[in-house]
């Protein structure tokens, strides 16, 4: 017995990509959007959680937590 392997299904999302992808775009930005909000939302809450001493472990002061995420450019900590 012969097994066969649909690579069709795989390729049907490209077809439709010219009407989907203009009209998905700002969508999935407005997605991606809140999903990097909800990220930062978490990681400006478990850094605040952090004792001073463990603020200062990692090279930041509580005053600098919310600018972390301001300054474009700024290296990762």
């Amino acid at each position: 017995m012969n097994a066969f392997i649909n690579t069709s299904a795989a390729r049907a999302p490209q077809a439709m990509g010219s009407r989907t992808g203009r009209l998905g775009s700002p969508v999935f930005r407005v997605g991606r959007w809140l999903r990097d909000m909800s990220r930062r939302s978490a990681v400006i809450n478990e850094l605040d959680r952090l004792s001073d001493r463990e603020l200062a472990d990692i090279g930041l002061s509580r005053g600098e937590i919310r600018s972390v995420f301001l300054m474009p450019g700024r290296d990762a900590r």
